[in-house]
């Protein structure tokens, strides 16, 4: 380090530092942390200053880490989630908090989740507001560890093992598909359900689902047709084909109050899913991670009743 400056730095330069690193750029870095581009500018000047180095070098439209940037972020990281933890012992007030909440999950949950979540977060954290972002394939586990993304909602499946997690609410498969479908009026068997043409929703962009998985456990194998990334896209579908969709009850069930869809019981037995909320051990003991933790949790306590 460069013992001419004796200029302190600050907490909030070596957020700036882990927000700029994690998403490559001084933009991205300022809206995630609530702040101005130019407040970002100025304090990476500052970094830059203190470590004798440019830290990060414009890269396409992005920033790019320097090797040395490479070199102090482990233990720069250690640094902030030192100081969170000290600060977690300090009196947490919600109402003063003025940040971006960050969770990424599955459409389905948004509408579960949403109208509670916007009336708690406005009661309690007013100058807050709540920001949702799609699943992404690894379950944004490098976003939970950075603290760009606070919390996933999720089923556990093939979710990274050092992610901490606390379990939501159990739901169970189910067949839907339109009134009129040939389907209907006969018994499901499976082998009528194997014949059939499937639509899958995933939300990873993913070939092969929980349901397929379970199947192949038996050693069967569905053919399946559509594969769509969005809840909300199947009702049009349903209605307007001989498709059939698996999916979780509840989301059925919200779907059939909308549009002339029947549920029918999936001619296997399988075990209920479980629905979980996920965040990276660095805040396991955060406040407002663990105020914002408690509001999902009551919020499904009280909008999922058992299947």
């Amino acid at each position: 380090m460069n013992k001419r400056n004796n200029k302190n730095i600050r907490t909030q330069e070596l957020l700036i530092f882990n927000a700029i690193l994690s998403n490559g750029s001084i933009t991205a870095a300022a809206e995630t942390l609530g702040l101005t581009q130019s407040s970002v500018s100025k304090q990476l000047k500052n970094l830059r200053t203190y470590f004798g180095d440019e830290l990060f070098v414009r890269s396409g439209r992005g920033m790019a880490p320097t090797s040395k940037a490479l070199a102090i972020s482990p233990q720069i990281a250690q640094l902030i989630e030192t100081f969170e933890t000290i600060s977690g012992e300090i009196e947490f007030n919600p109402a003063q908090i003025q940040r971006d909440f960050v969770i990424s999950t599955t459409d389905e949950i948004q509408h579960i989740l949403l109208p509670s979540l916007v009336k708690r977060i406005g009661d309690e954290s007013p100058k807050s507001r709540i920001i949702f972002r799609a699943l992404e394939r690894d379950y944004a586990a490098k976003q939970l560890a950075s603290g760009i993304v606070d919390l996933v909602i999720t089923l556990n499946w093939h979710v990274p093992g050092h992610l901490k997690q606390r379990r939501l609410f159990e739901d169970e498969f189910v067949v839907l598909c339109r009134k009129k479908h040939p389907i209907i009026g006969k018994s499901l068997t499976l082998k009528r359900y194997l014949k059939a043409q499937h639509m899958m929703v995933s939300p990873l962009g993913t070939a092969i689902g929980p349901v397929d998985e379970i199947l192949n456990s038996f050693g069967h194998k569905r053919s399946v047709s559509l594969s769509v990334p969005y809840f909300m896209q199947v009702a049009d579908v349903l209605l307007g084909s001989d498709l059939i969709l698996t999916l979780q009850r509840r989301a059925c069930k919200e779907l059939a109050k909308q549009h002339p869809l029947a549920i029918i019981d999936l001619p296997i037995d399988t075990k209920p899913v479980d629905y979980y909320l996920f965040w990276h051990r660095r805040y396991d003991k955060d406040s407002t991670n663990q105020w914002l933790r408690q509001i999902c949790y009551e919020i499904f306590e009280q909008e999922t009743p058992n299947v």
